[in-house]
């Protein structure tokens, strides 16, 4: 019985530690295409396609200046 544990726990931590390597992918992946939505719209002057990123930003008001010092509080601690 024991040994049925720890292959589950085993197959367990194999599926969350692939889960999150997808969901660091898919963020990375939003980010560079949100970066280069602000750098085309801010390089052209207008909406791409009707999507206005920077003015989204901007809409966000503070908790966008919030998402990105959680962010940025993420990345210290993790790097010690």
């Amino acid at each position: 019985m024991g040994l049925f544990l720890f292959n589950s726990n085993k197959t367990m931590n194999t599926f969350f530690k692939s889960l999150q390597e997808k969901l660091v992918d898919i963020i990375a992946f939003a980010l560079t295409l949100l970066s280069l939505g602000v750098i085309v719209q801010l390089l052209l002057g207008d909406k791409i396609l009707g999507w206005d990123p920077v003015g989204n930003i901007q809409d966000a008001g503070s908790s966008f200046i919030g998402v990105i010092a959680m962010v940025a509080l993420y990345l210290l601690f993790k790097r010690k």
